[in-house]
């Protein structure tokens, strides 16, 4: 076997491994947020974007602080998060179909670059926190 056939074995292998744990990881998610919020459209939702991470649950509490251009929208922040970043709250329609509100954050150096966090709640009055790209 030649080494660059070696690589592309050695690749499918890793990428098989890491598809079985990123569906053991979804599905122990699934099972810890059922009853809480509509798990098919939130996963449906997810799986649009490019890359995503179950982060984990949160606390939030709102802020009187905006952001420049989204006056009209509230503003709320995670209780004990180190980056203290400032998350809005967006209602859009596509949302809607999962059974949540987004609370969103952009991250880098030009604001709106399409990817940094979601915040989906859930009906203990918690949020579901995820990274997407």
């Amino acid at each position: 076997m030649s080494d660059l056939e070696q690589l592309q074995k050695d690749y499918i292998e890793e990428m098989k491994r890491y598809n079985k744990q990123k569906t053991k990881s979804e599905n122990a998610w699934k099972k810890k947020l059922k009853g809480l919020i509509n798990v098919s459209g939130l996963f449906r939702d997810l799986s649009e974007m490019d890359g995503f991470e179950i982060i984990g649950i949160v606390e939030v509490y709102n802020v009187d602080e905006k952001r420049s251009g989204y006056s009209n929208h509230q503003h709320v922040r995670i209780k004990d998060d180190k980056d203290r970043l400032l998350y809005m709250k967006n209602n859009s329609s596509e949302i809607r179909n999962v059974d949540h509100v987004c609370v969103w954050q952009t991250v880098g150096m030009m604001g709106d670059d399409y990817s940094g966090f979601c915040l989906y709640p859930l009906k203990n009055g918690l949020y579901l926190k995820t990274s997407f790209s």
